[in-house]
């Protein structure tokens, strides 16, 4: 069986989950790994979700084997930006989650800009929401791949994560991965939303010819790991040791520095 690493997961300091009725605790989550033979996991916070505070939120990653903090960051709620993510970095967090749509910040907001440089500057990974659908009120106009590129270019040597992929333009944003060595396409929540639909065949061609570039995560408490270690298997069968290992979690590993 091939050990897999979460490389995105979210549990919450109140074990809460807004909308559904989901058990996100820490001690769920630590089970939940270890039945199903992950040897590691990124825990992300999320800014502004169940009283996350940064301090409570790493100190409940100190308390479990193999999990990598990541804080939740809103560029928005800032008044220091560069003061806050260097104390972020001085408190142990390997990286920090940024989501363009709660609390709600445009990709082309300066304080985004600003906020990709620094973490440039100071080695944390980003990881980039890139599920933006949403009611109309907050959905884009624009197509936000052209903005995400614009964003990426203004730090280029940032290592960032572009989680879930791009959703139903997958291939879209794999092919911008491709060129760019410290990218990396994260296909939690897209392996498993769209199951049955025409992107399965994409996940599929993305196992066969991508598996340098592409990484496995649960959206825990979306998905639960033995979910997704299901879809894992199904989808690559017939695949070599190596491919699989590279997916389930040689490229994460890599992404982090581990």
């Amino acid at each position: 069986m091939v050990s897999l690493f979460d490389s995105n997961s979210h549990p919450t300091l109140s074990g809460g989950w807004p909308v559904k009725a989901l058990d996100s605790s820490f001690k769920r989550f630590a089970r939940e790994l270890k039945k199903n033979h992950y040897h590691g996991a990124c825990a992300v916070g999320i800014w502004g979700l169940e009283s996350y505070k940064h301090q409570a939120f790493i100190e409940q990653c100190q308390q479990h084997a193999g999990l990598v903090p990541i804080a939740g960051f809103s560029p928005a709620a800032s008044s220091n930006i560069d003061r806050d993510l260097m104390t972020i970095k001085k408190m142990g967090f390997k990286g920090i989650k940024i989501h363009p749509k709660q609390p709600v910040i445009r990709l082309k907001d300066p304080r985004l800009f600003k906020t990709v440089k620094i973490a440039e500057q100071l080695q944390l990974r980003i990881f980039l929401c890139t599920y933006l659908h949403s009611p109309l009120k907050n959905y884009p106009s624009e197509d936000p791949l052209w903005d995400i590129v614009a964003l990426l270019r203004s730090a280029p040597e940032a290592s960032v994560m572009l989680v879930h992929a791009g959703d139903v333009n997958l291939l879209r944003y794999a092919e911008l991965v491709r060129f760019n060595p410290n990218l990396l396409l994260d296909l939690s929540l897209t392996f498993m939303k769209y199951r049955s639909s025409s992107l399965d065949m994409d996940i599929r061609f993305l196992f066969e010819q991508f598996d340098q570039r592409i990484c496995i995560g649960t959206d825990f408490p979306e998905y639960s790991h033995q979910e997704v270690r299901e879809q894992f298997v199904k989808m690559s069968r017939g695949l070599s040791r190596e491919k699989l290992e590279n997916i389930g979690h040689r490229n994460v590993e890599r992404f982090l520095g581990l």
